[in-house]
């Protein structure tokens, strides 16, 4: 039917709806939809050229399963995004009802190019009621991501966009004037019909409609088609017009998105393996296009939720680090900014400048000339971070913020030689005495002799003897004098419960780790592998590491070299214990305590209750804080930070002083770590807030230990 068009008629002896009736060359709709979706396919191909720019390697191709699962968990259940109770709950909504109205306009689609007959009957009623309410969810969806942004105004929606208010009202347009559109055509089938009773259907199939088209009850006929031809086209631009735009806007996210959640890291948490590190002719990433595809796909997959700047310690504590803005945001500017200029060298070399032969353009920095380390990025972000996975954890998008930062570290470190004074002194003291303190690695077993243990412990370069646990205590143990303490507390409960354990002493090295998250790969493969070598000579298969550092990097960093052990920290091993009735508290400390929780154990390894529950055990009254578990706060000392000085910026505290509020707010007894770097970190932030009188700092093993002597 080229020049005519379907009536509208009243209602149906069979509950239906006739599709475009009433819209006159509603078949130029089905040509016109080629237009959109052509710009769509066009800017997906554009934003694909982008990362192919990518250099480095990164391979997702393994678990075809779980990464089709991802994809339908994190796509269709929304099971990150509704962490988020409010914001995550209406987006769900949107995403929802926008995907049923989408399948929706396909079966509309469908009648048109495959001539399928009209939806009939309770089908229809059911098919049509379905999707009227989804739509209604929809419409709930943006206008309370709406209120959340413009009226809430949380923090972590600080750097709000024009574009973003732009594309909030364009889906509310859609939304609404589909319901508009629909309200108009049951007006006018009401008018048309001669009863009541013969529409009386569309009440149930369409009850939103239905309202929507009382306003519309005491209007003559005429006015209410003619609207309703007007702004049915209306709707179809509108609905095109966002088509068109998401490969250009934030609404790219709901494909960026989808991708991130197929190729997301579904290994354990560890930092990249240089591979042939003695072969490699640079280190790290100094521009932009070096980084891997799926980084440069995690540019695009941001939303700007803000979840990790709302959760990063750096960024609450006034540092330059903000993971949305100052590091995930910049980078995205970055890259769009010299991809034209990379494309245009990757085609055709000889013509990659005329891109910024502008007036405009020629007043700027070149895109290719501004550093990605020192203008984008620069050396204060990249140092600032403390490597606590905050970001990674609550970010819906599973974009990997750490990689980055330590890509960018080893390139400043191993290829610069650019670094913080404090970092290159440990750095050395590793290099020299296999521990960042600088203490002579000779003396590594002395803690023993020192603490009254060395007749509890299974010495192996001395005793020789069999054991089934390697004890790896980890440099603290060996060389800070607080937490030696916190070594003995373990060594007596482990011979009190009878497990069989050894201790390598001076044949321990350092585990690596703060030189691999500073940025010395090499040094960090070195030691590692100086470690794996040793225990496999000692036939090492069980490991109960003491440092939450080195349990994370022994466990889940060391297969990437084939040093594959059972690993367990050793909370676990004492919650294992205790349940096992091996350790019996002799009596409880029926004390008021608050637990920190790790970011090495808590958030990298998922480490929640074993260290509860031994604290529990000893009669720990724990009074859980808001900012506990997956929301734990960061002691300031991961990433290597251990070693660096920490300056407060003006009107914040440092980090480890703001953690130390938040666990002494409840006025606890005691604080609980299970962390050498964090009873350091927190125990100097009670001493710094005068409370070390009223409230002590402890390690898990000492409080267990205490109730059993």
């Amino acid at each position: 039917m080229i020049f005519g068009y379907h009536p509208l008629e009243g209602g149906y002896d069979v509950p239906m709806r006739i599709v475009g009736a009433n819209i006159p060359y509603e078949w130029l709709i089905y040509i016109f939809m080629f237009i959109p979706i052509g710009v769509l396919l066009y800017g997906i191909y554009k934003r694909y050229q982008v990362w192919t720019l990518a250099k480095g390697e990164i391979h997702r191709n393994d678990q075809v399963g779980a990464r089709i699962l991802s994809w339908l968990g994190y796509t269709f259940a929304q099971a990150r995004v509704i962490r988020k109770p409010l914001a995550g709950m209406m987006h769900a909504l949107l995403f929802w009802g926008f995907l049923v109205l989408a399948l929706a306009a396909g079966v509309d689609a469908s009648h048109h190019w495959l001539g399928w007959p009209p939806i009939e009957g309770n089908l229809y009623i059911g098919f049509s009621l379905f999707v009227d309410v989804l739509g209604l969810l929809a419409l709930i969806g943006i206008i309370g991501l709406a209120i959340v942004r413009y009226i809430q105004k949380p923090d972590r929606l600080n750097d709000n966009k024009a574009s973003d208010g732009w594309i909030i009202l364009l889906v509310f347009v859609v939304l609404f004037f589909g319901f508009v559109i629909e309200g108009l055509r049951i007006a006018a089938q009401i008018k048309l019909s001669t009863t009541m009773e013969q529409i009386a259907y569309e009440q149930v199939a369409s009850p939103i409609g239905w309202l929507f088209a009382m306003p519309f009850a005491n209007a003559s006929l005429e006015p209410v088609l003619m609207w309703h031809r007007i702004l049915w086209w209306f709707h179809m631009a509108t609905a095109f017009l966002l088509i068109a735009l998401i490969p250009f806007t934030k609404l790219w996210h709901i494909f960026s998105g989808m991708l991130n959640y197929v190729f997301r890291d579904l290994g354990p948490s560890a930092v990249r393996m240089v591979e042939n590190i003695e072969e490699a002719e640079t280190f790290g990433v100094e521009n932009i296009e070096e980084f891997g595809w799926k980084d440069l796909l995690d540019l695009d997959a941001c939303i700007r939720c803000g979840r990790c700047q709302e959760n990063c310690p750096a960024y609450n504590t006034g540092k330059q680090l903000n993971p949305k803005i100052t590091l995930i945001q910049h980078m995205k500017e970055h890259l769009d900014e010299k991809a034209p200029y990379l494309l245009a060298l990757k085609d055709q070399p000889e013509e990659a400048d005329v891109v910024a032969m502008t007036e405009e353009a020629a007043e700027e920095v070149s895109p290719m000339e501004k550093s990605l380390l020192y203008d984008v990025v620069t050396t204060d972000v990249i140092w600032d971070c403390t490597n606590c996975r905050a970001c990674m954890e609550h970010c819906p998008m599973f974009i990997e913020h750490i990689p980055k930062i330590v890509e960018m570290r080893r390139n400043l470190v191993m290829w610069q030689g650019d670094m913080p004074n404090e970092v290159q002194m440990a750095l050395t003291n590793m290099e020299r005495n296999y521990n960042p303190w600088g203490v002579g690695f000779a003396n590594r077993a002395a803690w023993l002799d020192e603490r009254g243990v060395r007749e509890m412990v299974n010495l192996l370069p001395e005793d020789c003897g069999e054991f089934e646990y390697l004890l790896y205590a980890g440099c603290a143990v060996s060389f800070d004098d607080r937490y030696k303490r916190v070594g003995e507390a373990l060594v007596k409960l482990l011979n009190k419960a009878g497990v069989s354990f050894g201790y390598l002493g001076v044949e321990e090295y350092c585990c690596g780790d703060s030189a691999r998250r500073l940025g010395n790969e090499y040094l960090y493969q070195t030691l590692a592998q100086q470690n794996i070598d040793t225990f496999n000579n000692y036939g090492v298969k069980k490991i109960i590491v003491v440092c939450p550092h080195g349990y994370n990097t022994l466990k889940n960093e060391y297969p990437q070299m084939n040093g594959n052990y059972e690993v367990y920290h050793y909370t676990e091993i004492l919650a294992k214990l205790v349940a096992e009735g091996k350790l019996k508290p002799e009596k409880s400390l029926n004390t008021r305590v608050t637990y920190h929780d790790s970011c090495f154990l808590g958030r990298h390894n998922h480490v929640y209750d074993q260290p509860r529950n031994v604290i529990k055990a000893a009669g720990g009254n724990i009074i859980e804080i808001d900012k506990s578990k997956q929301f734990g706060f960061c002691c300031g000392a991961g990433g290597g930070r251990m070693w660096m000085e920490e300056h407060a910026v003006e009107g914040y505290k440092r980090i480890n002083d703001t953690r130390t509020d938040q666990l002494l707010a409840p006025a606890p007894e005691m604080v609980i770590t299970n962390c050498p770097f964090c009873l350091t970190m927190i125990d100097d932030g009670v001493k710094g807030a005068g409370a070390e009188e009223k409230t002590k700092v402890f390690d898990v093993a000492e409080v267990l230990w205490q109730t059993m002597q």
